[in-house]
């Protein structure tokens, strides 16, 4: 290749939103995010490790709040503890803490990715020898017990070093790992929903094509490791090309969903010739090349939902009469009301109007309460007619006339649940 990778162009070119980077901590997606979603970009990708010994939930909530702010979908790879420079093998006590620990955040779109692990045909990345056996074993019961707690679990395989030499107990080829897999438990390879895939051209040409032969050929594939390292003969500038120039040749693969080069803040060894920003977690200007990049918007699914709270009513309402109320409604969804449509329309009722409940352009995230303003009359006196506020998804709120033919009506409900007009849920 010689002097030509000093001319690899940063010239842009229109791709479908394979955009991501690999995160080395959650803080780091403050910055990265503009890299990200830059020019046009919407929804890119990160990938980030967990580790047993890192499950704060307001660590990784206020990071799943941060993908949904910034529009990030994150890829999250499980990781045990680093002792003697080995990682250690995950018991399923740590599965079933990682997969606890996980389905009890709110994430901040649907499916939610999960990595098992990683490079398990490397000794050091698995309790200090490689062990296909064990870790096939762990991998069933990792994705069984994710599924079981949560059908949204988007599980992909590890990726491998598709570089490594056959040099048992310390390596093993990643065709000898899969074939391993295949005699011992062939149902391995239909448990995934996803490959996850690792790229490095600079140590070898092999990349995905060569393990889709195990795996069922519509797996969709996750590039969650790539690049060129910016080290001699290469320089940061042809590094950077060399990088860019995969993520576009893979973005136009229909296979291909996220690529997520590694890595981008990690400026000491042993990957200080990978990192994307400096000693002052600066940009290297070399990579500005990926925030020039055009890029599209992907449309993850979100779950919109809400817990009905309270409703404020007139104690006495007049027939014929327009009154105000008031509902309180939590937002215990994964997207953020004002910036996507929620409405409530609302359910016949014989004798009552009443007005739909609708955000407008306020932002309202989850777990954060919106109190909705509505409008509501009671039509005539009917007794025997149903009588009641009601919108969907929400238990009726029944009102009733003082008596037989009275003209006033007033909130059904016992006096004890009733307090300063306001109807609590039960």
């Amino acid at each position: 290749m010689g002097l030509a990778l000093f001319f690899l162009s940063c010239h842009p070119i229109l791709a479908k939103n394979v955009y991501g980077l690999h995160l080395t901590q959650p803080s780091d997606l403050t910055t990265a995010q503009a890299v990200i979603n830059s020019s046009g970009g919407d929804w890119g990708w990160a990938t980030i490790v967990i580790r047993t010994d890192q499950l704060d939930y307001y660590t990784w909530q206020n990071f799943f709040d941060n993908c949904r702010k910034y529009h990030i979908i994150p890829i999250i790879r499980l990781a045990t503890t680093m002792e003697n420079n080995v990682w250690l093998r995950p018991s399923r006590a740590d599965i079933d803490n990682l997969a606890n620990f996980l389905n009890s955040l709110n994430w901040p779109s649907t499916p939610q990715h999960i990595i098992l692990f990683n490079e398990i045909n490397h000794g050091q990345e698995w309790g200090g020898q490689v062990d296909i056996k064990n870790f096939t074993d762990l991998a069933i019961y990792a994705v069984d017990k994710f599924k079981s707690l949560n059908p949204n679990f988007f599980i992909l395989s590890p990726g491998l070093d598709l570089a490594a030499p056959e040099k048992m107990p310390a390596y093993k080829n990643f065709a000898n790992v899969y074939d391993e897999i295949k005699h011992y438990k062939p149902e391995y390879f239909s448990k995934f929903d996803g490959l996850a895939s690792h790229y490095y051209p600079q140590n070898s040409p092999k990349d995905f094509n060569y393990e889709l032969k195990y795996f069922p050929q519509h797996i969709p594939i996750f590039i969650t490791e790539t690049g060129w390292e910016h080290k001699r003969p290469y320089t940061c500038q042809a590094a950077a090309a060399l990088t860019l120039k995969i993520v576009r040749d893979y973005a136009k693969n229909p296979k291909v969903q996220a690529v997520t080069p590694f890595i981008y803040n990690y400026p000491q060894p042993p990957f200080n010739n990978f990192s994307w920003l400096d000693n002052q977690e600066q940009l290297l200007p070399e990579y500005k090349c990926f925030i020039d990049e055009p890029k599209s918007a992907n449309q993850p699914y979100q779950i919109t939902n809400f817990e009905f709270q309270k409703i404020h009513l007139p104690i006495f309402m007049f027939v014929q009469k327009e009154y105000s109320g008031q509902i309180y409604l939590k937002n215990t969804g994964q997207s953020i009301w004002g910036e996507t449509s929620f409405c409530l329309q609302p359910q016949a009722s014989a004798n009552i109007q009443v007005e739909p409940i609708c955000t407008d352009n306020h932002r309202v995230f989850p777990g954060q309460i919106k109190i909705f303003s509505f409008k509501f009359k009671v039509n005539s006196t009917n007794p025997f007619k149903e009588n009641y506020l009601a919108w969907e998804k929400i238990k009726p709120i029944e009102i009733s006339p003082l008596t037989t033919n009275s003209t006033i009506y007033r909130p059904k409900t016992d006096l004890k649940e009733r307090i300063n007009g306001f109807l609590f849920k039960k």
